[in-house]
C-alpha cells in the first residue's frame, strides 16, 4: 500500500513507519509545511494515488495553556485535518485513498468517569476542547472513504516523555505517584498503539470512534509501585500537584486526573494487545526478564 503519513517525526509516527517499511509499504511523508500549505492543490498531489492517510501530527499538548501556545496545539490538529480532508475532495475518486486513520486522546472525557467509545461526557477544559475539533475536522470526509479515530491514551515506551522524565528519580530512589495517587492510569504499550493502526488499514470494517487503552484499570499509584518494581527501586515519595502547577499550569490536571477509558470497540473487533497489562509493558520497556 502507498500510505501518506504525518508526525512521522514524533513517537508514535517514526515507530510507525519503520513497521510500514518493514511490511513492504510505501510511505509518503507529509512535512509541516504540506500539511499548513494554503495551495490545496499541492497537498492534494502528495495525496494522490494513496491507498490510506495516517494523521498523527499535532504539537504537545502536555504545556503552559498560554494564549499563544493555545493557538498553535488547537491548529496543529484541527487545521490540519481540516487542509488534509480538503485536498482529498479535490481528488478524483479513482486516485482518492480508501482510508483516512487519525489520532486523537483520552483527554476528550471527563476525568474520573468510565467511558467506552459510547461516552458522550467529555471534559470542558481546553484539551478535551482540542480532541474535539480534531475529531470533527475530519467528518467531512468525501463518501465513501473509511474514517477511523483512536482516543489515544499515555503512550508507555521506553523512549517516551513520561519514562524518560522519571527513570532518573526512580533509578535514585525518589520515584512515586503523582498527587494523591488514586487517579486512573490509562496506558498503551507504544507497539500496540501501532500494531492497532497497522490492523485498521487492513481490516476493512474498522471505522468510526476507538479507544486505545490496555484493557487493564490501574491507578497512579499502581503504576508508580510496578514501575519501582521492575526497577527494583522504592515509589514512596509522590510529587506533589502544587509543584506540576508551577511547571505545566492549568495543563497539570492532565496528569493529576484522568478518566478510566475502556477499549471496548477494539477487543470487541478482534484487536489482540500484546501487551495489556501494566507489568508486561513496563517490563520490556525497561527489558527485565521473567
Amino acid at each position: 500500500m502507498k500510505i501518506a503519513l504525518s508526525g512521522y517525526r514524533g513517537l508514535v509516527g517514526s515507530a510507525l513507519e519503520i513497521k510500514l517499511l518493514e511490511d513492504h509499504h510505501e510511505v509518503v511523508r507529509l512535512s509541516r509545511g504540506d500539511l499548513y500549505n494554503h495551495q490545496i492543490n499541492g497537498l492534494s498531489s502528495a495525496l494522490s494515488g494513496c491507498d490510506a492517510v495516517i494523521h498523527l501530527a499535532g504539537a504537545p499538548v502536555l504545556q503552559r495553556w498560554t494564549r499563544k501556545n493555545r493557538k498553535v496545539i488547537l491548529e496543529s490538529r484541527a487545521v490540519t485535518t481540516r487542509n488534509l480532508v480538503r485536498a482529498v475532495a479535490g481528488l478524483p475518486v479513482a486516485l482518492r485513498p480508501g482510508v483516512f486513520i487519525s489520532a486523537s486522546a483520552i483527554g476528550i472525557y471527563q476525568s474520573g468517569v468510565t467511558h467506552t467509545e459510547k461516552s458522550e461526557d467529555f471534559a470542558d477544559h481546553f484539551a478535551a476542547e482540542v480532541s474535539r475539533a480534531w475529531e470533527a475536522a475530519s467528518v467531512p470526509l468525501p463518501p465513501g472513504m473509511r474514517r477511523v479515530v483512536f482516543r489515544i491514551s499515555l503512550v508507555l515506551d521506553r523512549n517516551s516523555r513520561l519514562i524518560r522524565m522519571l527513570r532518573i528519580p526512580f533509578l535514585m530512589g525518589a520515584g512515586g505517584p503523582v498527587g494523591k495517587g488514586s487517579q486512573p492510569f490509562p496506558f498503551i504499550h507504544l507497539d500496540d498503539l501501532t500494531n492497532a493502526m497497522l490492523w485498521a488499514l487492513k481490516e476493512n470494517d474498522v471505522q468510526g470512534i476507538y479507544n486505545l487503552a490496555a484493557p487493564e484499570q490501574v491507578t497512579q499509584k499502581q503504576f508508580s509501585q510496578q514501575l519501582g518494581s521492575v526497577l527494583h527501586r522504592p515509589a514512596a515519595i509522590p510529587v506533589p500537584e502544587f509543584f506540576l502547577r508551577m511547571v505545566f499550569g492549568q495543563a497539570a490536571l492532565l496528569v493529576t486526573e484522568s478518566p478510566v477509558v475502556i477499549p471496548e470497540r477494539v477487543v470487541e473487533e478482534g484487536f489482540v494487545f500484546r501487551y495489556p497489562t501494566l507489568r508486561s509493558a513496563l517490563e520490556e520497556i525497561v527489558q527485565v526478564k521473567g
